[in-house]
């Protein structure tokens, strides 16, 4: 995955006007698993309650189930669940808390697009 990450960014360097196709398809299980390798593993539950040590407990099959979903393009990703946390100024601080399996999405997705858009921001 690393190689194609790379790949992307090269090309992303080479021919700054190209428009990338199908990332959708770099969301693979080996790629999903490399983004369970980046999460902050002690990250609170999201809105259906599952934590980071319960999803790594069953993490094969969850991944292969998250995969096969990407694959299938019947994933949707999950309510964000709210909580408050109090400031110092007494004024309460909003967190949107994700599911594992949407934060697992969402790092894979930023990566893709740290590869692309890596080459616009180093020049600079």
């Amino acid at each position: 995955m690393i190689t194609e990450l790379n790949a992307i960014t090269f090309k992303s360097q080479r021919h700054p006007k190209h428009r990338f196709q199908n990332l959708y398809g770099l969301l693979r299980e080996d790629f999903l698993y490399q983004s369970w390798g980046q999460l902050n593993k002690q990250a609170a539950a999201g809105i259906d309650g599952i934590t980071m040590p319960a999803y790594q407990q069953q993490l094969v099959g969850n991944i292969t189930r998250l995969s096969d979903a990407l694959k299938h393009k019947r994933f949707r990703a999950n309510d964000i669940k709210r909580v408050f946390i109090p400031k110092a100024n007494g004024k309460q601080r909003p967190l949107g808390l994700p599911t594992v399996d949407d934060k697992l999405v969402q790092q894979g997705v930023s990566q893709i697009l740290q590869s692309i858009w890596e080459a616009d921001f180093s020049a600079q």
